[in-house]
């Protein structure tokens, strides 16, 4: 389902333990392409239930995710790509018109930054501690 009323909901601060930086709703401006197809667990997703975007800080290593969302901001795909302007090309590829629906996460309080380090320094010391998974 698309967000038709032009609201800009913003997500939470972090999606899927990484920190949102970008985020964009779509509407009947910013649609599928055709152009890109995605597998989740070996069902082919239909982007069109994706309504939201969110570009997030890989929290463990250097890169960004893509994220694409349903109306309640939950990840219903992703992609890691080593670049922000990598992430965006990737979404205007997939959906036309996105570029222009782009939104800068705002400023996180003091309270907000110390919870995206806590939970940064937790998936890292995971990370560590089992590399190849």
């Amino acid at each position: 389902m698309r967000a038709t009323d032009g609201s800009m909901e913003h997500p939470p601060i972090m999606l899927d333990g990484a920190r949102v930086i970008e985020f964009a709703v779509l509407d009947s401006t910013a649609t599928p392409t055709g152009h890109v197809s995605v597998v989740v667990e070996g069902v082919s997703l239909d982007l069109s239930i994706v309504s939201r975007l969110v570009i997030a800080e890989n929290p463990v290593e250097k890169g960004v995710f893509l994220l694409h969302c349903n109306d309640r901001w939950e990840t219903v795909a992703a992609g890691h790509h080593d670049r922000l302007e990598a992430a965006r090309a990737s979404a205007q590829h997939a959906y036309s018109g996105v570029a222009a629906r782009w939104t800068k996460y705002r400023e996180l309080s003091a309270e907000e930054r110390a919870e995206v380090e806590a939970t940064r320094a937790f998936l890292r010391e995971m990370a560590a501690e089992y590399p190849n998974e």
